[in-house]
């Protein structure tokens, strides 16, 4: 099939969403029947792609796998120098009409700067030969249900909604930048495509996976509405033309005069599966704005040599057949079979474990390797920070992808960017302002310590609910102090419902109200940590290292976490998605005086300590400090082999650790 055109037969293409669904099938195709080619296939790996649709390709010599984001102006310049990229067939973009009514500034950044950024890389690296810019038929609006002629190449763009209008600014671009910067472009518009391994949100997967669960299918208003199909293989082989005498400058419809209502799709599968399209199908409310008809003309593809292959009963039954046999290709994707899904576009994609934050890596045999993984990806703010620092530590032992975030709490837009880049399965928040050495320096730095604790804490709160993500926060229990209702030594805890009755230093008072408002979020896992203590005897912060280099101390039994008994914990928190607050403590209290004895038991039998009362500690503060019990009962119900305070503390603290 190649010629040598004025533009040359590709030696190194670039296929971006190269794992999606129609890239994926002509990526195997090219790589199948060019040997000679060499094929960097790029994507971010959203919920919609997956690393196994590209299981032909892995062992070919002639392949890369990279993952990384189009919208990543370094990386895709870095990628056409150093790959010696000469072609570019660009697939990557947002395309379920649904999810752009719900959440259509995805759509503009991955489908329209996304587009530029290529485009502006083609211009400063001047190498493209060729770039096919992949479009939609739905860029043209509706077709008159009248009219038995198509729409030509040459009509004008009406799109009709987020998604198609989208598509069709980013074809703007791409005419803009072949007629003033003379970048040889191709653009594609095509028909509704089905196939294997296309995502279940699309009409056809969803209805072939609903009938074979027994469930309803949704149509969407009266399912009169008119839309064509091409089998994937026949669109593969359509690119594959395209990519060889295609003409620069040109567009090229992708299309079918065979057309089908949507209840006529519904009934022919339910035939296929044996049920009665009347029981089975279900007439649900329409889309706010849903096409009737989007109708092409197909002639000037043909000219180059391509044609339908595939009838529509063969191609329906091969897709059926496949389904069947690989009904969990996707995994869980009871969201997108919902009549009207809005997937967030920051899902973590089942091949997560393939992520890299800098730079990427070759996939070779291991594409043929189970996916499925944990299916945990953790963003964790507070990297800095002594339990951001550990959480990390506990991810990597642990094999968890995990990534630190580099926003900072308050600035919302640095957030969704993390968002974005991580897609994150949950998000830990172990950063804020403690003070430094200690709560102290927040009396002098009001502002500083309110825009972390509190604008910070609030602005990811409400950023991870936007996206359907869990946030674990971790919080203190320095919130609270002895009183009537709570008497010292008498046993009795605060409970998690209880409001905070202590705000003696500005630290605690940013920390209750931060409190108090999260509450608000059903998304927030509150967890309240006092007094840490790790086995780590060395580190300045813990509880046992601070007191053991005091002068004085006081001798108030508190209630404190041992973190490397609870850390672990609050993963699995995560993992079973808790949520509300949860008193972080291990069960009991322990005092002052009990702890320095086991250190003096365990570590130097030599240590000696002074105690000295709260007027006197006042004294050499600067903000009263917080004493109080929790009440343990709901993280130990939750946890039953929970260790008490002392015990905790010896197994994992002071056994470790033991000189004497």
């Amino acid at each position: 099939m190649p010629s040598d055109a004025a533009s040359g037969v590709p030696k190194c293409i670039l296929l971006t969403g190269a794992a999606g669904f129609i890239a994926s099938h002509v990526t195997n195709r090219l790589i199948k029947n060019y040997p000679n080619y060499k094929i960097v296939a790029l994507d971010k790996l959203d919920y919609c792609s997956s690393l196994k649709n590209l299981n032909p390709c892995c062992s070919s010599p002639n392949f890369k796998f990279v993952k990384g984001d189009i919208a990543c102006a370094d990386l895709v310049n870095h990628l056409l120098v150093v790959e010696q990229i000469d072609t570019i067939m660009h697939f990557a973009a947002q395309t379920h009409v649904d999810n752009s009514f719900g959440n259509s500034f995805e759509f503009t950044n991955n489908n329209i700067y996304g587009t530029h950024v290529l485009l502006e890389a083609c211009k400063v690296t001047q190498r493209i030969k060729r770039f096919i810019h992949v479009s939609t038929d739905e860029v043209y609006g509706e077709t008159d249900m009248e009219t038995d002629i198509g729409n030509p190449e040459a009509s004008q763009l009406l799109p009709t909604n987020p998604y198609s209008a989208t598509k069709a600014g980013a074809e703007m671009l791409v005419m803009a930048y072949h007629r003033s910067y003379g970048l040889p472009i191709i653009t594609t518009r095509g028909n509704n495509v089905y196939g294997p391994n296309q995502y279940p949100e699309k009409l056809i997967p969803k209805f072939i996976l609903l009938a074979m669960k027994g469930e309803k299918l949704p149509i969407h208003g009266n399912g009169s509405n008119v839309r064509s199909y091409l089998y994937s293989d026949d669109v593969a082989e359509a690119f594959d033309i395209i990519l060889h005498r295609g003409v620069i400058g040109h567009v090229y419809n992708i299309g079918t005069k065979k057309e089908r209502r949507v209840l006529d799709v519904a009934e022919d599968i339910c035939k296929l599966f044996g049920l009665d399209p009347k029981q089975a199908i279900d007439f649900v409310q329409d889309r706010p704005f849903n096409d009737q008809r989007y109708f092409l003309d197909d002639q000037k593809l043909k000219k180059l040599g391509w044609d339908e292959r595939t009838p529509w009963e063969e191609g329906l039954r091969m897709t059926i057949e496949w389904y069947t046999k690989n009904s969990n290709w996707w995994g869980d994707v009871s969201a997108a079979l919902n009549p009207h899904p809005r997937i967030l576009l920051v899902n973590l994609s089942d091949d997560d474990e393939w992520f890299f934050q800098y730079g990427y890596r070759r996939l070779s045999r291991v594409c043929s390797e189970d996916y499925g993984g944990s299916g945990l990806k953790f963003l964790i703010y507070g990297k800095t920070g002594w339990i951001g620092g550990l959480l990390g530590k506990l991810c990597n032992e642990r094999g968890i992808v995990f990534e630190y975030g580099n926003g900072r709490l308050e600035d919302r837009k640095s957030l969704l960017e993390d968002i974005r880049r991580v897609k994150p399965s949950h998000v830990f928040n172990a950063a804020g302002v403690t003070g430094r050495p200690n709560v102290d320096w927040c009396e002098s730095h009001k502002v500083e310590t309110i825009r972390t604790n509190i604008v910070g804490t609030l602005t990811l709160a409400d950023i991870c609910r936007d996206q359907g993500l869990l946030m674990v926060n971790y919080a203190t229990g320095c919130i609270f102090e002895y009183d009537k209702g709570h008497p010292l030594g008498s046993g009795i805890g605060f409970k998690e419902e209880d409001k905070p009755n202590f705000i003696g230093s500005f630290y605690s008072k940013t920390k209750a109200m931060v409190e108090e408002l999260l509450r608000e979020y059903e998304n927030v896992c509150t967890l309240r940590v006092r007094m840490p203590i790790s086995s780590d005897l060395s580190n300045p912060r813990n509880f046992i290292t601070k007191i053991s280099r005091y002068n004085k101390v006081v001798n108030i039994p508190n209630s404190m976490t041992v973190l490397d008994e609870l850390l672990p914990l609050s993963i699995e928190m995560a993992k079973r998605d808790c949520r509300g607050i949860w008193n972080f403590t291990n069960p009991g209290v322990i005092s002052h005086n009990e702890i320095l004895e086991m250190y003096r038991d365990y570590i130097d039998p030599h240590f000696k300590w002074e105690n000295f009362d709260l007027e006197e500690q006042a004294k050499v503060i600067v903000a009263p400090r917080s004493n109080n019990e929790m009440d343990g009962m709901k993280l130990k119900k939750e946890f039953p082999e929970l260790l008490s305070i002392k015990d905790s503390i010896t197994k994992y603290v002071f056994e470790p650790n033991k000189k004497t």
